[in-house]
C-alpha cells in the first residue's frame, strides 16, 4: 500500500509530537520506559534545587526530582517529589540531603542509605536534611577571625589613641631635651675614656702602682711554693685540731667550772668549815680571841720564863 505524502507528513508530525512530549517528561523527571517509585521530602528550604535535578546515591544517579509545593499548612516547608528506580532499595532510615553538586551552585539530592531492615515504600516520605553552603561554611569559619581582627583594630585604635595623647607637644620637647642630653653624655664618656687612657700611658703614680702589682704577682709566683708548704702545715694543724678531743676536754672543763661554781655557792650559803668562817661572825671572833690569848701567853711566858720553867722541873721532880 502506497502512503500519500499527506500521510507520510502526518506520521512524521505525529512522531515529532510524541519525541517532544517524551523529552519534556524527561526532562522533568519523567520516564515512560523504567518503572520508578515517587518518594517524598519536606524541606525547610531548598536553596536553588528545581526540578530535573539529580537524585543520586553515592554519587551515582538514580532519579530524578519531579516537583517542589509549599506545605497547606502555612509553615513556609516545602514538600519535594522525587522519582527514584525501583532498583534501588531504600531502607526505612535513609535521609535525602540537598547538597551543591558543583561550584557554580547546582543542587542536587542524595539519598543517605540507612541500615534498617525496613524499605520504603512509593509514596513515602524520607528524612531530610540540607547540607550547609559553602558561603555559610566560609562564613562559621571566618566571623571568628573577623571578630578578633575587629577587637585588634579597636585595641589598636586604643593603643594610638593613648599614644597621641601621650606624645604631645609637651612630650616631644622633652624628648628633644633628653636625646640632647643623651649625647652630651655620650660625649662625655667619650672625653672621660680618652682621658683615661692618657693617664694609663703616661709616667707616673699609676704606673708605679702597676709597677708594684706587677712585683707583688712576681713574688706570689716565686714563693708558690712557701706559700704552698704554709697552706700545707695550716691544713696539718687543722687536722690535728679535728683529730685531738677538744670536745671532751671542753666537757671536762665545763664540769669542773660548774663543780667550782657549786662548791662556791655553798660557802656563799655558809654550808661548811669555809662557809662557816665566812658567814659566821662568832666563829670569827672566838678565833680573833683565841689568837689573842695565845699572844699573850706567848708575850707572858717571853717575859716570865721562870714562872714556867719552875712548874715544868716541879712537876718533872714530882713523876719521879
Amino acid at each position: 500500500m502506497k502512503l500519500s505524502k499527506e500521510a507520510k507528513l502526518g506520521l512524521i508530525v505525529t512522531a515529532g509530537i510524541a519525541l517532544l512530549f517524551w523529552g519534556v517528561n524527561y526532562l522533568k523527571g519523567k520516564d515512560f520506559f523504567t518503572s520508578q517509585q515517587l518518594v517524598y521530602a519536606v524541606y525547610p528550604r531548598v536553596d536553588g534545587l528545581l526540578p530535573s535535578n539529580a537524585v543520586s546515591v553515592n554519587g551515582m544517579k538514580v532519579g530524578l526530582v519531579r516537583s517542589m509545593s509549599l506545605m497547606p499548612d502555612n509553615s513556609g516547608r516545602i514538600v519535594v517529589s522525587m522519582h527514584v528506580s525501583n532498583k534501588v532499595r531504600i531502607p526505612g532510615n535513609s535521609v535525602a540531603e540537598i547538597y551543591g553538586t558543583d561550584l557554580l551552585g547546582t543542587k542536587g539530592v542524595r539519598l543517605i542509605l540507612g541500615n534498617s531492615a525496613d524499605e520504603f515504600k512509593d509514596g513515602d516520605t524520607l528524612s531530610s536534611k540540607v547540607q550547609v553552603s559553602r558561603a555559610e561554611s566560609v562564613n562559621a569559619e571566618v566571623a571568628p577571625i573577623k571578630v578578633k581582627a575587629e577587637n585588634l583594630i579597636s585595641s589598636m585604635d586604643s593603643v594610638l589613641l593613648v599614644i597621641r595623647e601621650v606624645f604631645n607637644e609637651k612630650t616631644k620637647e622633652n624628648l628633644k631635651v633628653s636625646f640632647a642630653s643623651i649625647s652630651a653624655s655620650l660625649q662625655s664618656i667619650e672625653m672621660l675614656t680618652s682621658t683615661m687612657d692618657t693617664v694609663f700611658r703616661r709616667e707616673g703614680k699609676l704606673k708605679s702602682i702597676f709597677s708594684n702589682l706587677e712585683s707583688i704577682t712576681n713574688n706570689f709566683r716565686e714563693n708558690n711554693s712557701k706559700i704552698t708548704g704554709i697552706i700545707s702545715n695550716f691544713a696539718a694543724i687543722s687536722d690535728t685540731l679535728a683529730k685531738s678531743n677538744i670536745s671532751q676536754t671542753l666537757e671536762n672543763t665545763q664540769k669542773t667550772l660548774q663543780e667550782t661554781s657549786e662548791v662556791f655557792e655553798k660557802i656563799n650559803r655558809g654550808q661548811g668549815t669555809l662557809g662557816q668562817l665566812i658567814k659566821n661572825d662568832s666563829l670569827y671572833h672566838n678565833l680573833n680571841v683565841a689568837s689573842r690569848d695565845l699572844d699573850q701567853l706567848l708575850n707572858d711566858i717571853r717575859q716570865h720564863p721562870q714562872r714556867y720553867l719552875k712548874f715544868s722541873v716541879v712537876s718533872i721532880g714530882g713523876g719521879k
